[in-house]
């Protein structure tokens, strides 16, 4: 495979960014910025305001619940081509989950404010962000994608 990085191709091999075509997710993949983490990052904490979407780029994280307490659970790990963060997309709230990297891991993040602004003119992504948050709040996504 010698597809040359970009973070518009990152985006497009996401559920929530499928079948745009590279004019669609230039505005978006301007918006985003590559962060790295270590192995063992908490990358979001849950109760912590969440401001975006993460969209993994290499490595993997698992979404638990209840950090460090007796309850604590794993919900899902998600690998390169998956993404967590969406409902801070829509909602300005606390986050349901602390997020840990599992190994060195990039991720492409992408802030509520900016993705407002472009979403709105790309009512397809906003669909899709409906469907994705729906499947997930549903309990039909199990894992994402690895």
């Amino acid at each position: 495979m010698s597809d040359t990085f970009s973070f518009e191709s990152m985006l497009a091999k996401t559920e929530l960014f499928a079948g745009l075509d590279e004019a669609e997710l230039g505005p978006f993949a301007a918006k985003c910025q590559l962060h790295t983490y270590e192995a063992g990052h908490e990358i979001t904490r849950e109760g912590d305001l969440g401001t975006g979407l993460y969209v993994v780029t290499r490595g993997a994280v698992d979404v638990v619940s209840r950090r460090g307490t007796p309850d604590e659970r794993t919900i899902t790990t998600t690998a390169a081509g998956g993404f967590f963060g969406e409902l801070a997309l829509v909602l300005e709230q606390p986050r349901s989950a602390t997020v840990v990297t599992r190994e060195f891991t990039e991720c492409l993040v992408l802030t509520r404010w900016d993705f407002k602004d472009i979403a709105l003119e790309h009512p397809t992504v906003i669909w899709k962000l409906l469907e994705v948050v729906a499947k997930r709040l549903s309990g039909r996504e199990l894992v994402a994608a690895a």
